[in-house]
């Protein structure tokens, strides 16, 4: 992922060192961008950039309150670094100027305002970078004028040095349409969408250039795009050469990771027997290595493919020490989902008393967390345990909490009907 990272970065910084560039329009979906506020999180991050980035990620409904945004979190921000300032008796930072304030002042003009402020007090040596890329627009019309105008105004010598990153859809842009092609702007498509993403994937982890640690990383990610594609022969291939090539390395914690993976391979495909001896290898290497929480998403994993098969007295083992662990751990909703599976194998093996005790600790959770459904369902599945032991004080406390908690349930929707008439 470094070297798709600094491919990125790279491109990012063509834009930030060309002096004849002042916006950067980035054509993606805001699903796809995740390495791409990455890679721009990082050049904010790296001491050798000196520019200053600023970074806005709200959504932008209208004008009046996307520019409201940018102002409250940066009020924030100055509020934050001055109650750091004020500790140590330093000097603090002055508050946004009054003219920037003034609300009556059209959205556009005033957040061109406060980029001229922020420029007037970096010194002239280093860039301003305001990054603008809202994860929904619902207004593409007021947003295309938006950043037209304050492009427009960089033209003015009270912006020099400061540019704009700007995100645009890939399916259904506002901005580059009208604005590609101007001679100052530079419009970036950087292909992060699942296909594309593949395609460059499977370059770079055939690339002899890019380090072998690398390669086995995207080809850990390669096999996952071939599960999903059901491609499962090639990812099985793919696993075990990384399998062979974590064990050339001595690397025994991926090793593991790729143990389980092949366990899960074998699980989608309904393949119990294979998936269970593939979850025990990794779970044996996991308690040599100490890991906890290897141990724990590998047991829970072993105990699936044993209650697949029925083995419910085996799965019993594996679920109940995960359990434990989710509890001390503070893993709820893992908890809760144990708890219901061990109350499952234990019904099926008799153990009644035992899948009741597993059943009302998964509702008390279920409720302390405000999971009605799973709530409902645990007090169900508790009265016909206790119908099946014949124990009718429990069962009629299981039948009236789940009388009671459906009449709630049904007087909330009819206060949701009656408020939306």
């Amino acid at each position: 992922m470094k070297s798709i990272l600094q491919g990125i970065q790279a491109d990012l910084r063509d834009f930030i060192d060309r002096p004849s560039l002042s916006l950067l329009i980035v054509c993606c979906e805001i699903e796809h961008s995740a390495l791409l506020l990455k890679s721009l999180d990082s050049l904010e991050q790296d001491t050798a950039v000196p520019d200053i980035f600023l970074t806005f990620s709200h959504e932008f409904d209208n004008q009046s309150s996307y520019v409201e945004g940018i102002f409250a979190a940066l009020r924030q921000q100055t509020a934050q670094i001055n109650e750091e300032l004020a500790k140590r008796g330093a000097q603090l930072m002055a508050g946004l100027p009054a003219e920037t304030e003034d609300q009556s002042t059209p959205p556009a003009i005033r957040l061109a305002k406060l980029l001229r402020n922020v420029r007037s007090v970096i010194p002239n040596e280093r860039q301003v970078i305001w990054v603008f890329y809202p994860p929904e627009v619902i207004d593409q019309h007021r947003y295309f004028q938006l950043i037209a105008y304050l492009f427009g105004e960089m033209e003015k010598s009270s912006l020099n040095g400061v540019k704009l990153i700007a995100g645009d859809g890939d399916l259904s842009p506002a901005l580059a349409p009208r604005l590609e092609g101007h001679p100052r702007v530079k419009v970036y498509r950087p292909k992060l969408d699942p296909e594309s993403f593949e395609k460059l994937l499977k370059a770079k982890a055939s690339d002899p250039a890019v380090p072998a640690e690398e390669r086995a990383q995207m080809h850990m990610m390669l096999a996952g795009y071939d599960v999903a594609h059901q491609r499962f022969d090639i990812a099985l291939a793919r696993n075990k050469e990384l399998l062979a090539y974590f064990a050339h390395v001595n690397q025994p914690y991926n090793r593991s990771i790729v143990l389980n993976n092949i366990g899960d391979l074998y699980y989608i495909q309904n393949r119990w027997s294979e998936a269970r001896t593939w979850y025990e290898r990794a779970v044996s290497l996991s308690a040599e290595l100490k890991s906890q929480p290897l141990v724990f998403n590998q047991s829970v994993n072993l105990g699936n493919a044993l209650l697949m098969q029925n083995n419910f007295a085996q799965s019993l083992i594996y679920y109940r020490a995960s359990e434990k662990y989710a509890e001390s751990s503070g893993m709820l909703i893992q908890q809760i989902q144990i708890l219901e599976r061990i109350g499952f194998a234990c019904h099926k093996t008799g153990e009644l008393e035992e899948a009741a005790e597993a059943l009302e600790k998964a509702a008390r959770l279920n409720e302390k967390i405000e999971n009605i459904e799973g709530r409902q369902a645990n007090l169900e599945q508790l009265c016909q345990i206790y119908s099946e032991l014949g124990d009718k004080r429990r069962f009629w406390e299981s039948q009236s909490a789940l009388s009671e908690l459906i009449a709630n349930e049904r007087a909330e929707e009819s206060e949701g009907e009656e408020g939306e008439v």
